[in-house]
């Protein structure tokens, strides 16, 4: 008996961290984040709409990113990233998957969804978190290649912004590359619709936080 209980609650688990809320995303939102890149104060502007080809969504700062997103699963469909008015990366997702990086162009023919490493604000909004959560992602680093990273919720923590405290799950990911050994950190609101709220990185010196919304 215990041994069918224990096998019951993995498979319960494995299509638990699969299945998305629904609705993942609200059908609009304008978010307003600081940025702290090694003590360089900024600020992103995001603005997200619902409509026939994904979510749409624009980050403007000192750069210009475009995307599109899957409705079911927040996997990149389309980006498109201008800095200074000079473009630098296109991103599409057809049969396979094309990543254009200064003229570099790469294909990929992924069996499960892509995240690129620009919208992950979005992407870990995909998933419902627990405890026990643990799951292994494509990630598109355009500078790179299409890389494994590894998710795990490591804690639960009350996070205080400028428009409020909210409860978040505390995420862990790793990139699995050996260039690095940097772990970051992604902190998601616990409520619908599941915010991302702030970032942090294990060198300490790079952080974002949640500033507006609306």
């Amino acid at each position: 008996m215990m041994t069918t209980v224990i096998f019951t609650n993995i498979i319960f688990l494995f299509f638990y961290d699969s299945i998305p809320a629904h609705p993942i995303l609200p059908d609009s939102e304008y978010i307003v984040y600081e940025t702290n890149d090694k003590g360089k104060i900024g600020m992103i502007e995001v603005r997200l709409k619902k409509d026939t080809s994904g979510y749409y969504v624009i980050y403007t700062s000192d750069r210009i990113v475009e995307a599109i997103l899957d409705t079911n699963d927040l996997q990149t469909l389309y980006l498109n990233k201008i800095i200074k008015r000079k473009w630098e990366l296109s991103v599409k997702k057809n049969h396979r998957f094309e990543v254009n990086y200064k003229g570099r162009k790469n294909y990929y023919k992924e069996e499960t969804p892509v995240y690129d490493r620009h919208t992950l604000d979005f992407a870990l909004r995909s998933f419902l978190y627990h405890r026990d959560f643990k799951k292994r992602i494509r990630l598109n680093v355009p500078e790179f290649m299409i890389i494994n990273a590894d998710l795990e919720v490591i804690g639960e923590d009350t996070i205080t912004t400028p428009v409020g405290s909210f409860d978040c799950w505390k995420i862990m990911m790793i990139p699995r590359v050996v260039f690095t050994k940097m772990k970051f950190y992604f902190y998601i609101e616990k409520s619908y619709p599941h915010r991302f709220i702030k970032y942090s990185d294990s060198s300490g010196k790079n952080s974002i936080i949640l500033k507006e919304y609306r």
